[in-house]
């Protein structure tokens, strides 16, 4: 049985990745998937078979919903509906690899202790038990009550980053969870992040995407307050380096926002201008780097 459902996940993986393997610049991804305008951040299932992604239920407002889709028969069937995601705004989620029964995500629905008059996006989790997600409850260690928090990221190690903005949006902070014995530690600033943001001031500096094995990251960089691009930084000798633009690394403008890094560290996918998915083998740029 084993064996059965390991070969089984190969020959999906390979059904969807293969196509894309040898390219060098980013093509289109899951285009059945894809709303003009209305595409964001996206995740797989532990064992590929279903990619989940969140996008506008209300037009022009801070009001979302989390999709699934399953793919069947070499294509993506018509995006469902998360079971839990029927009545709130659910955005950004993310499957973890340590506890592959949960699925992390960020919502306006309202946390204990939280007494805004309206309340922001916090983190939530739903475990998943036979072929349905429970209830979501808050992910209390993660949550900055009345910030926006958004765009996490997990890692091998079960590291958590995420991005975080005050009510007000006058701050932004990307923050690490860490994973210690079982447990989530409390938030801690990423400083390498945060400092970029100090030091440069004509670069907006949206969220990253880490590794899996934390090596390297994507970061999403506007320069001028022109379209955001995606740059890549890596971790040498403890430290990481400045970020460069992967565009230049490939010889592609590299326009997107919204990166994530599959579970095996081989495939980037990103949005562009929220009108579908985007795929680039990770060798196409960490050769060049």
């Amino acid at each position: 049985m084993v064996c059965l459902l390991s070969c089984d996940n190969a020959s999906t993986r390979s059904a969807i990745f293969d196509p894309y393997r040898n390219n060098k610049k980013p093509v289109p991804f899951a285009v059945e998937l894809s709303i003009k305008g209305n595409t964001y951040k996206g995740c797989f299932s532990k064992d590929y078979s279903i990619f989940y992604f969140f996008r506008h239920h209300v037009p022009n407002r801070e009001n979302y919903r989390i999709y699934q889709s399953v793919f069947t028969d070499g294509k993506w069937k018509k995006p469902e509906l998360v079971s839990f995601s029927d009545s709130s705004s659910d955005l950004y989620p993310i499957i973890s690899p340590t506890e592959k029964s949960k699925l992390f995500f960020t919502s306006y629905r309202r946390t204990p202790g939280d007494t805004s008059a309206k309340p922001n996006a916090n983190f939530w989790i739903s475990t998943r038990t036979a072929d349905h997600w429970g209830s979501p409850v808050p992910f209390a260690e993660a949550n900055l009550i009345y910030n926006y928090n958004s765009q996490p990221c997990i890692t091998d190690s079960g590291n958590i980053y995420f991005t975080s903005h005050t009510p007000d949006w006058s701050q932004t902070v990307t923050y690490r969870l860490a994973y210690k014995n079982g447990n989530y530690q409390n938030p801690e600033p990423f400083d390498f992040v945060n400092k970029l943001r100090e030091k440069d001031t004509s670069r907006t500096v949206f969220e990253v995407a880490v590794s899996p094995d934390e090596s390297y990251m994507i970061l999403t960089i506007a320069e001028n307050r022109q379209d955001s691009k995606l740059f890549v930084s890596r971790k040498t000798r403890g430290a990481w380096t400045e970020p460069i633009s992967i565009g230049d690394l490939i010889k592609d403008h590299m326009t997107g926002n919204f990166p994530y890094i599959t579970p095996d560290g081989e495939f980037l996918i990103f949005t562009r201008h929220f009108d579908g998915f985007f795929i680039l083998p990770t060798d196409a740029f960490s050769e060049r780097n």
